[in-house]
């Protein structure tokens, strides 16, 4: 079952929550291969299954949740013996980047696992009254989610841990944080090198380690994620959604975004978020 709802009230949060549901899958039920627009999580209630992404294959089980990335070629497929049954929700915007990278869930790590898996679920039963939800209440979805996202963060296995002892984590944060007071006009990555008191290396190697790829694609991403945002406001003119993501032109957004979406702002804009260009 699932239940679609209309993102509009919301879009200036930085949370977009396009749909949710719940499945119980046959034996060996598969979907894939294929490609998301947006986050789409997948919290398991019972049973197992198996992920595949372009480079590994990652077994889920009760209690644990799996992440597809946007733009990732992915199929997920249940078990025969034990098939699974789960809730999913998917969305994008600011909010969802940053909570699901503290998470500790990339594209390289995309399971999610409960630091003790023997104590009552909150995220889940977070998800059971989400789902429960009529999609016209936008507002009540949108905090549920939130609620959802902390719970995830609070209970993660695993989050970011990786060179404490040198100060990764205070660094890696003091430029995510730069990066998205300042993503609205040109930044270089020596100004934010600069800001963190590190070199540039130092600053690609932190990006590298917790999302496996740079902060000039951090800062893409982080512009592409506002920019669909902006653009589900039919008011707003795309030379305006242009500047305020940090573009000296239209034209320079335009080629950009076509490059990152494989479609235009306008088309992207008529397809309306989810429907694809």
């Amino acid at each position: 079952m699932q239940k679609d709802i209309n993102p509009d009230d919301i879009t200036q949060f930085g949370l977009n929550i396009y749909q949710y549901g719940h499945e119980v899958c046959a034996s060996r039920h598969s979907y894939g291969p294929a490609v998301r627009q947006h986050y789409l999580l997948h919290y398991v209630i019972t049973g197992s299954g198996t992920l595949y992404t372009e480079k590994q294959r990652w077994p889920v089980v009760k209690g644990e949740a799996f992440l597809i990335h946007p733009h990732e070629i992915t199929t997920y497929t249940a078990d025969k013996q034990t098939p699974w049954e789960y809730m999913w929700i998917e969305l994008d915007g600011l909010i969802a980047a940053r909570s699901l990278e503290k998470c500790g869930l990339r594209r390289d790590m995309p399971v999610w696992r409960p630091k003790d898996p023997l104590l009552p679920a909150m995220e889940s039963q977070l998800l059971q009254q989400l789902i429960a939800e009529d999609p016209q209440y936008s507002l009540r979805i949108t905090g549920l989610t939130c609620l959802l996202l902390d719970a995830l963060i609070a209970n993660a296995a695993a989050g970011r841990r990786f060179d404490a002892a040198s100060g990764g984590n205070r660094h890696l944060d003091a430029a995510v944080n730069f990066l998205e007071r300042h993503y609205h006009r040109s930044v270089t990555m020596s100004e934010v090198a600069a800001f963190c008191n590190i070199d540039r290396s130092y600053l690609s190697r932190l990006f590298q380690q917790q999302f496996g790829y740079g902060p000039k694609h951090y800062l893409l991403q982080l512009r592409m994620n506002v920019a669909t945002s902006l653009l589900e406001d039919r008011s707003l003119p795309i030379k305006i959604i242009a500047y305020s993501v940090g573009y000296s032109s239209q034209m320079q957004f335009a080629k950009v975004f076509h490059q990152h979406f494989n479609c235009s702002p306008s088309a992207w804009r008529l397809a309306k978020a989810g429907s694809g260009c």
